[in-house]
């Protein structure tokens, strides 16, 4: 626990530590192939801008609110019919359902879709107001992952007084895994720990944080009794410790070493960096999958 609580901490602290040295990528982003599933049931294709690449659930980022720098939080999207189009509409995201946009290096296409964000406050109850944020999907499914990778990365180039970091992962460490619980016909996600805004007091009692991992599973999952069993059975097994993530850790160092042996610089960390965010979601997925396989 006292190495898990240090990461943390150090999460907390990376920006006083690193404010010289990191800086949230802000190079001008080219519009991308996009559809975009209006509320009212009709479809726009075209392209958006302000999107971030090459991964939607990645954000190179420094301050406190990830969410905006991330332009999670944003009111409009910036549309054009065709790429050669002069003409830019301002699309309200209160008109929005979901946005699909295609990858054009590797023709993935990455899904954003609108909530209505809530966290799980101290008293163990989800927040009655909320924010509304276009959250990147992980994995679908009856219960909908939703999150983003958060990184720190060292800048390229500048000076004391202003850096840039040109996108390279090579020179990033991934801090955490944010992640937000949702059905799929659902407005609401419920948003378990709000990283950014934790003070360093805060880790120091990480059991009272992963209580409202549970109170999140309980709230999505309550039409299904026998997965509150589940996730009643987990509370008191402590699936969420650092124990787990020990067992989780320890279960994946074969499959990467083996990726990794020969290789070096970009590519090897592009493999530790998936390896890394799979253990953090890892933890997440498992009472997903007992949703799936009790609830059906």
């Amino acid at each position: 626990m006292k190495k898990l609580t240090a990461l943390l901490l150090f999460i907390v602290t990376a920006t006083t530590l690193y404010a010289q040295s990191l800086q949230f990528y802000t190079g001008k982003r080219d519009f991308l192939p996009i559809e975009i599933l209006m509320e009212d049931g009709n479809i726009k294709k075209g392209f958006a801008q302000d999107f971030m690449l090459p991964d939607v659930a990645t954000f190179q980022f420094i301050g406190n609110n990830s969410e905006k720098s991330a332009h999670l939080d944003r009111k409009e999207v910036r549309f054009k019919s065709s790429k050669d189009d002069t003409n830019i509409q301002l699309i309200p995201v209160s008109d929005i359902k979901s946005l699909m946009y295609t990858n054009e290096d590797t023709n993935e296409v990455l899904q954003l879709d609108k909530r209505i964000v809530k966290e799980i406050n101290n008293d163990l109850e989800m927040e009655s107001k909320g924010r509304v944020l276009m959250l990147p999907l992980m994995e679908k499914g009856p219960i909908n992952l939703y999150g983003y990778r958060s990184m720190m990365c060292k800048a390229n180039f500048g000076n004391s007084f202003s850096s840039g970091f040109d996108g390279n992962e090579d020179s990033c460490q991934l801090t955490y895994v944010m992640i937000y619980l949702s059905k799929p016909d659902e407005t609401v996600a419920v948003a378990p720990v709000d990283y950014s805004s934790l003070s360093p007091l805060a880790l120091f009692n990480m059991k009272t944080l992963y209580k409202k991992f549970y109170k999140a599973y309980e709230i999505v999952g309550a039409d299904c009794p026998e997965f509150l069993k589940k996730v009643e059975e987990a509370r008191k097994n402590d699936y969420f410790s650092n124990k787990t993530f020990k067992e989780n850790k320890r279960e994946s160092e074969p499959e990467r070493k083996a990726l990794i042996k020969g290789k070096k610089g970009a590519e090897a960390a592009k493999i530790n960096m998936h390896f890394k965010t799979e253990l953090y979601t890892k933890m997440y997925k498992k009472l997903i999958d007992d949703y799936k396989q009790t609830c059906k």
